[in-house]
């Protein structure tokens, strides 16, 4: 059974206090910080400025796992590779006609690739870089977009077939992040189909009456009694 991995989203957090949050995530064992930064290239908005991450990383020793919603993501790399050592780093396939550079250039800083995918993008595009990469996101939904989508029969396969992916190529150790509404239901169906690294937001830990770090052991919890 492959290890679970969260990574709460610092971007669903209370901004005013933002080190509170990271405290709650490392009471609660988070292995990873979801840190997405925006564009509007995907979004209607922009998000987390890349000047951030070298604060984060001194707040704490947690590795970040940074979403680059951007276009052309190569031009954002020397702003943020200099502090990502052991931090995971998505970028887009739909967002750069150097993927394989980017991907042989955040390798290169010292952090871990990721290449992420829209709902509506095929699997094929990652199919060159699958064995350079340390990670792949497939994302449940258009960040920005205000639909809530169950992991449904569809994206369960697209999950499934980059778990395959991944494996034919040699590359068994590389993770599977699912981002985009992730309750605790959805966190289980993409765990029954592969997935072992969780984005988690306001539909799982935040905006609920107990608090993050408490939210963070029940999923876990959740995750671990499935297994049986």
């Amino acid at each position: 059974m492959r290890k679970d991995y969260f990574s709460p989203s610092l971007m669903c957090g209370d901004w005013l206090n933002l080190r509170g949050e990271i405290q709650a995530y490392e009471e609660a064992g988070a292995e990873m910080i979801h840190f997405d930064i925006m564009d509007t290239t995907f979004t209607p908005t922009t998000m987390l400025p890349p000047s951030l991450v070298q604060a984060v990383r001194k707040a704490t020793e947690i590795p970040l796992d940074i979403h680059l919603m951007v276009r052309e993501p190569e031009y954002f790399l020397d702003n943020i590779l200099p502090w990502c050592d052991g931090c995971y780093i998505s970028v887009h396939a739909e967002a750069t006609k150097q993927l394989r550079e980017v991907v042989r250039d955040i390798r290169e800083a010292g952090a871990k690739p990721s290449v992420a995918l829209n709902p509506g993008t095929p699997l094929c595009m990652i199919e060159e870089v699958a064995p350079y990469l340390d990670m792949a996101l497939i994302l449940n939904g258009n960040a920005g977009k205000s639909t809530k989508q169950d992991i449904d029969s569809h994206m369960e396969r697209k999950i499934r077939r980059a778990r395959e992916l991944l494996d034919t190529c040699g590359n068994e150790t590389a993770l599977i992040e699912v981002d985009g509404n992730i309750s605790f239901e959805n966190a289980l169906r993409a765990k029954r189909n592969g997935a072992n690294v969780y984005v988690l937001g306001t539909a799982s830990i935040y905006g609920k009456e107990t608090g993050v770090a408490e939210n963070i052991r029940r999923l876990r919890e959740y995750l671990k009694e499935s297994e049986g």
